[in-house]
């Protein structure tokens, strides 16, 4: 099978190519401002370095976050809209799991940075959450291995006895090509309108507008 996976859940933007099970190309781009315009590039060139087009692909599989808003949406919208155009089965693998896999065996826990002095953590036990880094550390169950940039920011607060935080870099950054290990391709992929990202934080908007957002059009004077 011909496999094409892509995460866009934090500020960097992963996609992966495999062919029968052997990785065969991947790139990644930091960005600050949205990963929207890059992305179909970084796709186009990922399949250029595998060697493959397109129509040759059998399965994608996307990243679902825990991440922020408009991030998640980038890499789901993307691979929907190929998904739907080539009749493509999409999977979805949650970013923390698929970042987990990187040491499968291990009681990990996967901590991404959330900004606003919080962060996005899953794993040994822990379900999808945000939280302040103290609040994490209060939780974290012994032993453990955090991994994430997460974890790296915040080591002064999380890191204590029966905590580990691997040095390797490489093992903090979320990679589309872990997605493919977190993924289970023997079920029938979820139907496109179901696949939803995970999201564990509450909007701006539902936080500024908890009775819902003003209805300013029926306040403007008439004509």
């Amino acid at each position: 099978m011909n496999i094409l996976c892509a995460d866009t859940a934090t500020l960097t933007a992963s996609v992966a190519v495999f062919a029968d099970g052997e990785l065969r190309a991947e790139r990644a781009a930091r960005s600050i401002g949205g990963h929207g315009p890059g992305l179909l590039d970084q796709i186009h060139g990922a399949l250029e370095d595998a060697e493959l087009e397109l129509g040759a692909l059998d399965a994608l599989v996307c990243g679902l976050g825990p991440g922020t808003f408009t991030g998640l949406r980038i890499a789901l919208a993307t691979l929907k809209g190929l998904a739907l155009a080539r009749g493509l089965p999409l999977y979805g693998v949650r970013t923390t799991l698929a970042l987990a896999a990187a040491l499968p065996g291990r009681p990990v826990v996967a901590v991404l940075d959330a900004r606003r002095g919080e962060v996005f953590a899953e794993g040994a036990g822990l379900e999808p959450c945000c939280l302040r880094p103290a609040d994490l550390a209060a939780r974290l169950p012994t032993p453990c291995v955090l991994l994430g940039d997460g974890a790296r920011k915040y080591a002064n607060v999380l890191v204590k006895e029966g905590v580990e935080l691997p040095a390797a870099s490489a093992l903090h950054a979320p990679r589309a090509a872990l997605l493919l290990g977190a993924a289970d391709l023997s079920q029938p992929a979820p139907a496109l309108a179901t696949l939803e990202p995970t999201y564990v934080r509450r909007s701006d908007a539902e936080i500024n507008y908890p009775d819902g957002f003003p209805d300013f059009a029926g306040r403007l004077p008439p004509g």
